[in-house]
């Protein structure tokens, strides 16, 4: 199994990281070519694991999928009717394998589709039940059998209303992509207005789908006959932009990232700001550098545009090198703070009191030897090995590899000491 192999401490690490499309864009709009009739072209594609588990997922349901690595473009061509089970084997190692629900639900309403209940990151309860009262709001029954979720629609989809209950990314990517051919029109309160969800109502809207904002969380979609083609290019990874930004900061370093709108980081580059870090933005690049004088924060993370669920495991790598007491507040996900007993093997002082991390500042951390459990928590654990005394090997790793896009070579690009070994 392969691991990383970290020698530090790597101090004031300078350079530029070219930022790739973002994972959680790709997906929903993987699953979104289902809805065409012929074919979608993504430019911009990032090639990680779950690209690739979601493009087999695709293949598997009938579609003939090609792409190239080196031009980041994937075409995804439907020829044939769609085969309506979504096997297991596909989606519990991935979680965005729900996504193909609401496409499926929409293209063939009146027919069964039988969709594994998935898996990805162990990061607590990530039911599906939204998606599914969603989808009942539409007029499409469901039941759970033999860890299927089998649904569908005799009569067809027909607009109503429905308000999630809790702002959701991918329940709202799924009633979105369910509801582009109902009947009539359908209103959906309370979205996610997260970059990934607008970046596929964009896609969807170009492609000749009728999606109007009618306020901040608000949506109406009129129904429409079919989709035939569709092309886009995938806006940069904010997820992953602001992992090389913490590796700037912990170093504090300077580093300057490519490929990424600013504005899709707001909260964060607030952060870091008050932290004492100097920020520039430029229309597509951010740029870090070192602070003099860095003093803890306290922040709560939420739904965009607040600070994100994924990017709190970064910061708090961050953290365990600021002096003083920092706090986090986590309100998304339960199970968030799994790289805390890693980073405390490393000298860090974390503790945990339910959703709550307390973070006191130490001068120095030192090398140990971990292990990664989900995809954020092995960057998180990489930051702190990055500026560890001594060399630390990080098991694991492919959670991470699962979304960063060559993660060892960009690392090793800017300067960090990093090998893999098996």
């Amino acid at each position: 199994m392969k691991r990383f192999i970290i020698k530090g401490p790597n101090k004031a690490i300078k350079g530029e990281v070219e930022i790739s499309g973002a994972k959680n864009s790709c997906l929903p709009l993987m699953a979104a070519s289902i809805l065409f009739k012929n074919k979608v072209t993504l430019n911009n594609v990032p090639f990680v694991k779950d690209i690739f588990t979601m493009k087999d997922l695709l293949v598997s349901l009938g579609a003939n999928v090609k792409y190239s690595e080196v031009n980041k473009k994937m075409t995804i061509i439907n020829k044939q009717n769609h085969k309506l089970v979504v096997p297991y084997n596909l989606v519990s190692t991935m979680r965005a394998g729900v996504l193909t629900m609401g496409p499926l639900l929409s293209r063939y309403p009146k027919k069964e589709i039988k969709v594994a209940l998935g898996g990805g990151c162990a990061l607590g309860v990530r039911d599906t039940n939204w998606h599914l009262a969603g989808f009942k709001s539409l007029g499409a029954k469901n039941n759970l059998h033999k860890g299927y979720v089998n649904i569908s629609s005799q009569k067809g989809l027909n607009g109503n209303n429905y308000k999630f209950p809790k702002v959701t990314v991918t329940g709202t990517s799924n009633l979105i992509m369910a509801s582009i051919f109902a009947k009539g029109t359908h209103f959906i309160k309370n979205i996610s207005i997260e970059p990934e969800v607008i970046d596929l109502i964009n896609f969807l809207n170009n492609s000749g789908a009728k999606i109007k904002f009618l306020g901040k969380r608000s949506i109406k979609i009129t129904g429409i006959k079919e989709l035939i083609n569709g092309s886009h290019t995938i806006i940069g990874d904010r997820i992953e932009a602001f992992s090389y930004l913490c590796v700037g900061a912990i170093t504090n370093g300077k580093i300057k990232i490519n490929n990424i709108n600013p504005n899709h980081l707001r909260s964060e580059i607030m952060t870091l700001k008050k932290i004492g870090y100097t920020i520039d933005t430029n229309i597509n690049s951010i740029k870090i550098n070192s602070g003099k004088k860095l003093k803890p924060v306290n922040l709560k993370t939420g739904p965009f545009p607040n600070f994100a669920t994924d990017n709190m495991p970064l910061v708090m790598a961050v953290l365990t090198k600021i002096p003083g007491k920092s706090e986090i507040e986590e309100t998304i996900f339960s199970n968030r703070f799994m790289a805390a007993p890693e980073l405390n093997r490393m000298g860090a002082k974390i503790s945990i009191k339910k959703n709550k991390a307390i973070i006191i500042g130490q001068k120095k951390l030192i090398s140990a030897d971990c292990i990664s459990s989900d995809l954020r928590t092995t960057f998180s654990i990489i930051l702190g090995a990055i500026t560890a005394e001594g060399s630390s090997t990080i098991s694991r790793i492919y959670h991470g590899l699962r979304g960063y896009y060559n993660l060892e070579a960009k690392l090793k690009k800017i300067g960090v000491k990093i090998v893999s070994k098996n």
